[in-house]
Formats: C-alpha cells, sequence, structure tokens
C-alpha cells in the first residue's frame, strides 16, 4: 500500500516514523537510508521492517549507541553529524536528547562525552553511501550548520530529506530555518511542513517526478486533515469514561 486512509475518505501517500514524515513509494530494498540521530534505533529497524533496506544509523551518545539492536542491514556509527570534521563536546541532558549545543535553562542537569564529529559529505564517503533516497535528520540543533556544511550539489543528490528542526529550544535558530526552507526550494526541493512548528518538514527532490498538483494536495489536505484527525482523536480519548471527562447519562 503507497499510504493510509485519511478519515476513511482520502488517501494519504505519506508514511510517519518517529514523528518524520515521508513518501514511501520512493523506498525499496535497494534503498539506502541515512538515519542522523538515531537514538535507541527505533527509526531505523522500522525502516529494516518495512523494506528490508539499508540503513545507515549515525549515534554519538555512548549509552544510546551500545543499547542499538544490530542488524546486518544496519552498519552504525558512533559519531555526531554537523558542520565540520573534528572533536566536540556532547551534552547530555537528562531531560531531553542530547546536544552539541548548550542548556537551554540554568538549572538543566547535563553532563559530557568527547564525541567525533563528521560531516555529511564525510558520512557518506565513508560508508560509501552515493545513493540516498531518504536522509532522516534529528540532531538536536546541528541540523543547520549540517545544511550550511552541504553544497547544493550534494543536497540536490538525496531524494527526500525529513528534518526535525530545534528552534522550538534555540529560538535564535529561527531565522536560520526559513533561510535553509527557503534555500532549499530554491535548489529543487517541494518543501512540506507537516507540523505547526518546524519540528517535522520534509523536503522531496522535484527530480522525483513529484507535481505540483500533488504538492498542493499534501500541504493542504493531507497536513490539514491529518492535524483535524489528531485533534479529533483527542477530544474523543478525552471523552471516554474513565479519563476524567464528561458522560452522558440516561435516565
Amino acid at each position: 500500500m503507497l499510504g493510509r486512509e485519511l478519515g476513511g475518505l482520502l488517501i494519504d501517500p505519506t508514511a510517519c516514523i518517529c514523528n518524520h514524515s515521508f513518501l514511501p513509494r520512493w523506498i525499496s530494498k535497494d534503498s539506502v537510508v541515512l538515519d542522523l540521530g538515531a537514538n535507541y534505533g527505533e527509526f531505523a529497524h522500522a525502516m529494516i521492517e518495512r523494506f528490508q533496506c539499508r540503513v545507515v544509523s549515525a549515534e554519538p551518545v555512548k549509552e544510546l549507541y551500545e543499547c542499538i539492536r544490530r542488524h546486518s542491514l544496519l552498519e552504525l556509527l558512533p559519531v555526531a553529524v554537523g558542520g565540520e570534521n573534528k572533536l566536540t563536546t556532547m551534552n547530555v541532558f537528562s531531560a531531553r536528547c542530547a546536544s552539541i549545543l548548550g542548556s537551554t535553562i540554568p538549572q538543566e542537569c547535563l553532563k559530557t562525552q568527547p564525541v567525533e564529529m563528521i560531516t555529511l559529505a564525510e558520512l557518506r564517503r565513508r560508508t560509501d553511501s552515493e545513493r540516498v533516497d531518504l536522509l532522516k535528520l534529528d540532531i538536536e540543533g546541528a541540523e543547520i550548520p549540517l545544511f550550511d556544511a552541504c553544497s547544493d550539489e550534494e543536497l540536490q543528490s538525496v531524494k527526500q530529506i525529513t528534518a526535525e528542526f530545534h528552534d522550538f529550544l534555540y529560538p535564535e535558530q529561527r531565522k536560520s530555518v526559513t533561510r535553509i526552507r527557503d534555500r532549499m526550494s530554491d535548489i529543487g526541493f517541494w518543501v512540506l511542513p507537516f507540523s505547526l512548528d518546524n519540528t517535522n518538514v520534509l523536503f522531496v527532490n522535484r527530480k522525483t517526478g513529484m507535481s505540483l498538483a500533488e504538492f498542493a494536495y499534501l500541504r493542504t489536505v493531507v497536513r490539514y486533515g491529518n492535524g483535524a484527525l489528531r485533534r479529533l482523536r483527542r477530544e474523543s480519548a478525552r471523552q471516554r469514561p474513565g479519563n476524567g471527562s464528561f458522560q452522558i447519562l440516561s435516565k
């Protein structure tokens, strides 16, 4: 199946794994998926289970890297991916994901780990990933320097990019996120935000053949239809007996 039913009426051709939306019709067993910010490996193993494709994952936090289940189709690297090839410091927070960026509140508890950071180009070189069908970015603020370090040609060689931006944590990044979205549009990508903020943005290379009509359908009907369905499900769950909500009692 190429998509999901949207409210039983319309077709949603997207898939969403770990809050990252993408178009599954361009993923097959011959695909290469880059998973940057693997965390516990949920996204990587979901992709392998569904598509039987090769996944290259990068996870710099030692405790997370060691927890990720190994698989013959999974190539796992203990590195951060960002804007430079260098040694850097990873901040590991007690209540949110680790980041090379600092605390957002003075009381935020953290410990630090030295990690190797590499660029996307270096990751692709090390893993012989000339072809990339899907690039997933969840690297806690480092996505800004990663995009800035990539040439237009490097980005244009990727079919689709699903990114979580972190300007909700680091408001100073908002102008940079807007700049990156504008750049991606300028160099030949459809820009599809599937969240009210920038936590789920899909960039689809126009070389895939996606039409303007499909882009408009995804950006309006699918985006807002899914948003409405999520709100309805939350309201339905809230009103179920036992959820601290009202009940309609028969006389």
